[in-house]
């Protein structure tokens, strides 16, 4: 079976991509970097100010968010640290849904994975099926990905990261906050939280789903 010319091209420029970002996510060690703005809790100004960068930079360096809400949590605790992780997951991710959008094709794998997304958001709703990806244990990055890749609009995206990602973010705000001594490695969320957040988002997923298997009208932006 003979590959496209635009399949060709994708593979070879993901290919690029990924070792870019692997490299630079070698380079620069989340561990190092975050835990060295522990100090910072005394000048919160400053703090703010170095993790919106580092939040515009995190897909960049191929960081789980988690990380970056957890230093958030640790040096301003739950009460300024909740909607300071909220605002700086919404402006990550949407960086990476800003670049699919860009690289959005008709052609080659992207293309595949742009029609693929269409149908998702077609049988799931707009608003319901970025809700469901976000509260399933998926990374981040690829939940973002392939919302790019697919006709969801911008306004749905953000008010469905915003639902979604808020039982996660919370979560890691409390866990950074009650650290005595923060510590980026090896985090990770209790089976709980993902029994419950993987539940629900089969919950919300069952209805379309049924819907589309028996051949009824999708819900559409539902």
């Amino acid at each position: 079976m003979s590959v496209s010319r635009a399949t060709r091209r994708q593979v070879a420029s993901l290919a690029a991509l990924g070792a870019a970002l692997g490299g630079a996510a070698l380079v620069f060690s989340p561990e190092t970097i975050l835990e060295s703005l522990a100090h910072l809790s005394e000048h919160p100004v400053l703090f703010v100010g170095v993790i919106a960068v580092l939040y515009v930079a995190r897909p960049f360096l191929m960081w789980p968010i988690s990380v970056l809400s957890v230093t958030v949590g640790f040096v301003l605790g739950v009460e300024f640290g909740v909607p300071v992780a909220i605002a700086g997951t919404l402006l990550s991710n949407s960086i990476v849904f800003a670049l699919a959008r860009y690289a959005r094709t008709d052609s080659g794998i992207v293309g595949v994975a742009s029609r693929s997304g269409d149908r998702f958001v077609e049988t799931a709703g707009e608003l319901r099926g970025i809700v469901s990806a976000r509260l399933a244990p998926l990374p981040a990055d690829v939940v973002s990905s392939a919302a790019g890749l697919s006709e969801l609009s911008f306004g749905k995206y953000l008010l469905g990261t915003l639902v979604g990602e808020s039982p996660w973010i919370i979560a890691e705000v409390i866990a950074g906050a009650s650290m005595h001594t923060l510590s980026v490695h090896g985090l990770g969320h209790s089976l709980s939280l993902f029994a419950a957040a993987s539940a629900l988002s089969a919950l919300l997923l069952a209805r379309p789903v049924y819907r589309r298997v028996r051949g009824d009208r999708p819900l559409g932006a539902s």
